[in-house]
C-alpha cells in the first residue's frame, strides 16, 4: 500500500512521540536525579558551548569555549567541591523534571523533522520508499538508532562522537539511492544532536560524517567500501570539528586534544565515523531485509534454472520461457546502463511471465505451427480476461513460493494499466453490441514503481516487436525502440517509476546496441549455397550433395564404413575417421599430380 497524506501524518506523529519520549523520558524519573553525595545512576554531561567562568587573578567573570567536556560517569561520586561536578548538578536542577513547554517545543522540532521525511519519502522517494512497510521500517531503523545513542550517552563515558550515526544513511544508500541519503543523514543527525541540547560541535560533525560517507560511498556490493567510505566520513568530520572550533573560540589545541586518547574529540570522530561503517557493514544485510531490499545471494539463487517454478515453466510454456529468457538479456544490459539494480532486473524477467503456464494455449508464442489459437470463436471481452490473467495468477503463484516482494512485483507491474489493445479493437469493430467500456479490457496491475519494473514493462514490448522488424538494421531497431519508449511515457505508465528523460535516452541507445549485436550477420561458407539453387532451397547450412541423394559416409582408420552406406569404398590408410560424400553416379578418379622434381643443389 502507497503512502497517503494519512499515513504520513500518522508515521510523522507516532515518530515525534517514540522521538520526544526517548529524549526526555530519563528526566522524568526522580532516582536519576544526581544528588551531592551520591553516585550517579546515569551518565551526566554538558554540551560544548559558551560558559561562565570566574578569572582567579582578576575575579571578573569571562565568555570561554573550553574543549575539555564535562562528564562525569555514572556511578562517579558527586562533589560539590569539583567545579565539574557543580556544573552538572546545576544543569540538572535546571532540567528535572523538563518543563511541559519544553517537552512541547522538542515534540514539534521532531515532528516537523519526520512530516519532512517521509513527504520527502512520498512525492520524490523512488521505488519501495513510496510503500508503507518501508517507510515503518525506516523509521523505525531510525528510531532504534535514536535510542541506541541515548543508551550510549547515558550509561557510557565516551565523548559523544563516537557514535556511529553514520550506519543509517549507508544503509539507505545501499538500498535505494543518494538523494535519500543524504536527506536522512540531515534528519537523524539533528535528532541525534538534540540529545545533546542541539551541540553545534556535534551537529556538524554528524552532518559531515553522514554526506561525505554517503559521496564517497560507491560500490555498494562490497562491504569494505561501506567501511572505508565511512572512515574517510570521520576524518572529514575531524577536520570540521577543528575548523568550528576556531570558529567559535579562536582557538584549539591539537596536541592537547590527541593526549587524552580516550577521551579525544579528534579520535572520537574517526572512531565513530569507523565503527558506523563496521556496523553498517554488519547488518547491512539485515537491514536490507528490512527495507524490501532483496540481499544478492538470495537474487542469485533465484537465478538458477532448476528452481521449481522456471523448470515448469520451461516444460508447459516453452515459448514464454524463451522470451523471458531474452528479455533477461535486454533488460539486464539495460537496466546497468542507467545504474539500476541489474540482477534483480534479470530475476524479475525469468519469472514475471510464470502466469502463462496455466493456459498457455491462449499465448502465440506457446502455439505450434498446426495449432489453432483458443480465440477463435471467443467474445473479445473473455479473450481479454484470458490474457489479462496471467498477471493474477502469476503474482498468486510466486507468492506461494515465498518469493521477495520485490520480485513479485515484476509480475503485476509489468503490464501497468494499459489497454489491451488488439482485443479492445476487436470488440470496436464487431460494434461493441455488449457497450463495454475500455474498462473491461485494461490490466488489473499497478504502474511500474521502480526503474527496474519499468525497465522490464519497456523490454517486454521491445522484445515482442524486434520479432516483426523485417530488416534487422540499426536505424530500424532504433525507430522501434523509440516508438515503444514514446508510447509508454504518452500513456502515462512510467509516470511514478522515478526514470529520467536521462535515463530513457540511455535506454534507447544500449537496447539497440543490444538488438544489433545479437542480429549480427556472419559470412556463408562455401558448403552452404554450393548446389542449394538448383533444387531451389535456399542458402542454409547443408551438407554439400543434398537434393541428389548424396550417402555420407564415415569411415574408421582403416577404412570400414562407421555410418550407413551399401557399397563401402574401397579401404585407404587414415590417421582419423574422414567425412565422404559419395556421389550417385561413378566417383570420379583425378589423375595423382606428378611427382615433385628434386632441385639441384647449387
Amino acid at each position: 500500500m502507497r503512502v497517503g497524506w494519512g499515513a504520513s501524518l500518522l508515521i510523522s506523529l507516532i515518530s515525534a512521540m517514540v522521538w520526544t519520549a526517548i529524549h526526555s523520558g530519563d528526566r522524568f524519573i526522580p532516582a536519576w536525579t544526581p544528588k551531592y553525595g551520591a553516585p550517579v545512576v546515569t551518565t551526566q554531561r554538558i554540551p560544548y558551548g559558551p560558559r561562565l567562568e570566574r578569572d582567579l587573578t582578576t575575579g571578573r567573570l569571562e565568555l570561554t569555549y573550553p574543549h575539555d567536556d564535562v562528564v562525569v560517569a555514572r556511578g562517579v561520586m558527586l562533589d560539590p567541591q569539583k567545579q565539574a561536578h557543580r556544573l552538572i548538578y546545576e544543569q540538572e536542577r535546571r532540567l528535572r523534571p523538563p518543563s511541559w513547554h519544553r517537552v512541547l517545543g522538542v515534540f514539534a522540532l521532531f515532528f516537523v523533522l519526520a512530516l519532512t521525511l517521509t513527504t520527502y519519502l512520498r512525492k520524490f522517494g523512488q521505488n519501495r520508499l513510496k510503500l508503507v512497510r518501508t517507510q515503518v521500517g525506516l523509521f523505525g531503523v531510525l528510531g532504534a538508532l535514536v535510542l541506541a545513542s541515548k543508551a550510549g550517552l547515558l550509561f557510557t563515558p565516551l565523548p559523544e562522537l563516537w557514535l556511529p550515526v553514520s550506519m543509517l544513511p549507508l544503509w539507505v544508500a545501499t538500498s535505494f539511492d543518494r538523494r535519500t541519503a543524504l536527506l536522512m543523514t540531515l534528519i537523524t543527525a539533528f535528532v541525534v544532536a538534540s540529545l545533546m541540547q542541539l551541540d553545534l560541535l556535534l551537529l556538524s560533525v554528524l552532518l559531515t560524517q553522514g554526506m561525505s560517507a554517503t559521496l564517497l560511498f560507491r560500490d555498494r556490493r562490497k562491504s569494505r567500501q561501506m567501511v572505508l567510505s565511512a572512515l574517510l566520513g570521520g576524518v572529514f568530520g575531524a577536520l570540521v570539528y577543528v575548523a568550528t572550533s576556531l570558529t567559535i573560540a579562536g582557538s584549539f589545541d591539537i596536541q592537547a586534544d590527541l593526549a587524552r586518547l580516550g577521551n579525544s574529540n579528534l579520535l572520537a570522530c574517526v572512531g565513530g565515523g569507523l565503527l558506523g561503517g563496521v556496523v553498517g557493514a554488519l547488518l547491512s544485510s539485515w537491514t536490507a531485509r528490512l527495507f524490501g531490499h532483496v540481499p544478492r545471494e538470495k537474487l542469485l539463487d533465484l537465478t538458477d534454472l532448476e528452481h521449481p517454478l522456471l523448470t515448469k515453466l520451461s516444460e508447459r510454456a516453452p515459448g514464454t520461457w524463451e522470451h523471458s529468457r531474452a528479455m533477461a538479456n535486454l533488460a539486464e544490459q539495460a537496466a546497468s546502463a542507467i545504474g539500476a539494480d541489474a540482477l534483480l532486473t534479470r530475476v524479475g524477467a525469468y519469472y514475471h511471465d510464470v502466469g502463462k503456464m496455466v493456459q498457455r494455449r491462449y499465448f502465440v508464442e506457446n502455439l505450434g505451427p498446426d495449432e489453432e489459437s483458443p480465440h477463435e470463436g471467443l467474445d473479445p471481452e473473455v479473450s481479454a480476461d484470458a490474457i489479462m490473467a496471467h498477471v493474477v495468477v502469476g503474482t498468486q503463484m510466486m507468492r506461494q513460493h515465498r518469493m521477495p516482494e520485490s520480485v513479485v512485483e515484476f509480475a503485476y507491474t509489468h503490464h501497468g494499466t494499459q489497454l489491451v489493445e488488439y482485443f479492445w479493437n476487436k470488440c470496436q469493430q464487431q460494434g461493441n453490441p455488449k457497450g463495454l467500456d475500455e474498462s473491461a479490457f485494461r490490466y488489473p496491475g499497478l504502474k511500474p514503481q521502480t526503474k527496474e519494473t519499468a525497465i522490464l514493462m519497456v523490454v517486454d514490448s521491445i522484445e515482442a516487436a524486434s520479432r516483426t522488424v523485417e530488416a534487422p538494421t540499426r536505424a530500424n531497431f532504433e525507430a522501434m525502440i523509440q516508438r515503444v519508449v514514446f508510447t509508454k511515457v504518452a500513456s502515462g505508465q512510467l509516470d511514478e517509476a522515478g526514470l529520467e528523460v536521462s535515463d530513457l535516452r540511455t535506454l534507447i541507445t544500449r537496447m539497440t546496441d543490444t538488438l544489433v549485436n545479437m542480429n549480427h550477420h556472419r559470412i556463408k561458407y562455401q558448403w552452404q549455397t554450393q548446389r542449394a539453387e538448383e533444387f531451389g532451397v535456399p542458402s542454409a547450412a547443408i551438407p554439400r550433395g543434398v537434393g541428389s541423394s548424396p550417402e555420407i559416409q564415415v569411415h574408421d582408420a582403416g577404412g570400414a564404413p562407421l555410418l550407413g552406406s551399401a557399397q563401402p569404398p574401397p579401404a585407404r590408410p587414415a590417421s582419423a575417421p574422414e567425412l565422404i560424400v559419395a556421389e550417385p553416379t561413378a566417383p570420379e578418379i583425378l589423375p595423382e599430380p606428378p611427382p615433385e622434381t628434386p632441385r639441384s643443389h647449387e
